[in-house]
Parts: structure tokens; C-alpha cells; sequence
């Protein structure tokens, strides 16, 4: 081949146990491979740097997120199409292939993003329409707190169908936004863009950009007739109190760019959502300690996160309120 297929993004924090069969698949997929290493604490890096030499490796001395990370790398980009892949996440050369003539065989696509499956094998839901606050309602009081059947229900026709449509193989299908766990994107996009989004340290920023794209007259496309095997919240701390407020910071976000009407209804769903899960924690104390005290640390910052957010729309920010 004359050349790389596509340049692959990798952003490692803490990713030794994944990162070996992660880039195996890449460079079998015949991808030039970047990887932005956030500051990791094992030996993520050193990794990288002994078994994939001609891997481009960058090691970062903080942890700058994972936006930032990604357009760390994009500056060295020399392929007209770039390939997000999470650390803990196998790529196929199959599914490498099919994105790409996917994104280069339709100018209209922008992004497009395969059916996701867990190591288990089960389709992970991986296509989405654009949150509400109704669709934030039901799945932050989701798990334990409501039904999963009643959930569904709640979730909304659309909603329904994009999910329908991760389940079975089937044709490409215009979608809203595709998991940032992996994706395919058009290289001119990305930085017609700016590339992705560096207000949101983590989280969001795979929704954002498919937003923007949609926005710029790009479609973004679900492929479920090829797969990648994501793990899931391998890079991210096992310590709520690190990662939740993360999420939730990035969702007010969101909301505060694009929802602006649904904006205050959404934060007053944190604020609840956070007083719920402190009590939630502290019933558990006398069985769980270790776990309920992680908990209410995690939504006391949550609860403080949402309390004191003020969180302005930059000036000429079209808002699409709900």
C-alpha cells in the first residue's frame, strides 16, 4: 500500500491492561496510529513505546482531557480521515474498512460509527438522538430508581427506534450522535471545527461533535453491519467522586450551549438526582462503607458542581431549546 488507510487517535489514562490488543488491531487495520498518553500513573506509556515503536507516542505531564488529547494529535494529521478509538476498545480491520468507505464513498458523511458490542458480545446501545431533559429525567433516575421497562417507555418513539436500530444488522442509518468510543471522521471536519470541543474535559464531546457537524450540512451515519468490542470505562477512575462530577459538568454544559430553555429544569434534575443519591449512600453506610462513603463524596460534588454553576453561552451561540 502506498500509505496509511487513516490516522487512529488513542487517548491512554491508566490503560495498560487494554492498550496491547487495542493498537494490535489498529496496526492490522493498517492505520497510522497517534497516542496521547494523559499523565498515566501505571506503565500505559512504556508499553506503547516497547512493543509499538513506530507508534507516535505523546506523553502528557497532567491529564488535559480527553478533547484537548485528541487535538493534541490532529495538529499531525496527514490522512483525510481520523479514527477515535477509546483505549479498552478492538477495531477490526473489517470494520476499520467499512467506515472508511463509508465516510469516502458519500461526501455528505462526516462522521459514521459502528455497532458496538461488549466482550460478551452483547450490542452495546451506541446511536442516540440529541438529549432532552426528558431523556436526561429518565435515565438519570434510571437504574434502581425506575423500572427498565418503564424506562423504555419513558424514552420517547425516537428514541426507541435508534435503539431498535443498534440491535439487528441492518443498513447505514442517519443518526444524531455515535459513541466517541470509536468513530470515523472526516479530517477536514474535525478542523474546520477546531477540532473537538476542549470545554468538556470528558463526556460529551462525542455528542457535541456530531452536533456541530449536523450543523455544518455534515450527516452522521450508524453502521450496524460491522462491529468493535469496547470494554467500557477503562480509562476512567473507579473513585465516583472523580468521574461523576465530570459528567455531569460536561451535561450542564451542553444544555447551557444548546438546550438553553431546558437548562434550568436540567440542572434542577442534578440538583435532585444528587440529594437522592447522597440519602441512597448514606442508607447503605452500615452494609457497604468502603462503597456508600465513595458515593456521597461523588454526589456531594455533584450536588456543589450543580448548586454554583453558572455556565455562560458564548456570544452568537445559536441555541436549538427545547
Amino acid at each position: 500500500m502506498n500509505g496509511p488507510e487513516a490516522t487512529a487517535i488513542v487517548v491512554t489514562y491508566n490503560s495498560s491492561a487494554h492498550i496491547i490488543a487495542c493498537l494490535t488491531a489498529l496496526r492490522q487495520a493498517d492505520a497510522a496510529v497517534q497516542v496521547v498518553d494523559n499523565a498515566s500513573c501505571d506503565n500505559t506509556a512504556d508499553l506503547v513505546a516497547a512493543h509499538f515503536p513506530e507508534v507516535a507516542l505523546r506523553i502528557n505531564t497532567a491529564n488535559v482531557g480527553f478533547a484537548a488529547a485528541v487535538n493534541q494529535a490532529l495538529a499531525g494529521v496527514r490522512t483525510d480521515v481520523v479514527i477515535l478509538v477509546n483505549p479498552d476498545c478492538v477495531l477490526p480491520a473489517a470494520t476499520a474498512h467499512a467506515l472508511l468507505c463509508t465516510v469516502r464513498a458519500q461526501p455528505h458523511v462526516g462522521v459514521a460509527g459502528p455497532r458496538i458490542v461488549g466482550p460478551d458480545g452483547r450490542t452495546a446501545i451506541s446511536a442516540h438522538p440529541f438529549e432532552t431533559w426528558f431523556s436526561v429525567l429518565a435515565s438519570r433516575f434510571g437504574g434502581s430508581l425506575l423500572p427498565t421497562k418503564l424506562r423504555w417507555l419513558l424514552c420517547g418513539g425516537q428514541r426507541r427506534r435508534v435503539y431498535d436500530a443498534c440491535l439487528e444488522p441492518g443498513h447505514p442509518t442517519a443518526v444524531d450522535w455515535v459513541s466517541g468510543a470509536c468513530l470515523a471522521a472526516r479530517t477536514s471536519l474535525l478542523r474546520q471545527l477546531g477540532g473537538l470541543d476542549e470545554g468538556y474535559f470528558m463526556f460529551y464531546e462525542d455528542e457535541e461533535l456530531c452536533l456541530q457537524a449536523w450543523r455544518q450540512g455534515a450527516h452522521v451515519v450508524y453502521v450496524p453491519a460491522v462491529t468493535a468490542t469496547h470494554v467500557g470505562g477503562a480509562s476512567t477512575s473507579d473513585d465516583p467522586s472523580r468521574v461523576w462530577p465530570h459528567l455531569y459538568s460536561s451535561m450542564l454544559r451542553f444544555f447551557a450551549r444548546h438546550r438553553r430553555r431546558s437548562y434550568p429544569l436540567v440542572r434542577a434534575i442534578v440538583l435532585l438526582r444528587a440529594v437522592i443519591g447522597i440519602g441512597c449512600a448514606f442508607a447503605r453506610l452500615p452494609a457497604h462503607r468502603t462503597t456508600a462513603l465513595a458515593r456521597v463524596r461523588a454526589w456531594s460534588r455533584v450536588l456543589r458542581l450543580a448548586a454554583t454553576a453558572r455556565i455562560p453561552l458564548p456570544e452568537g451561540q445559536q441555541s436549538c431549546a427545547s
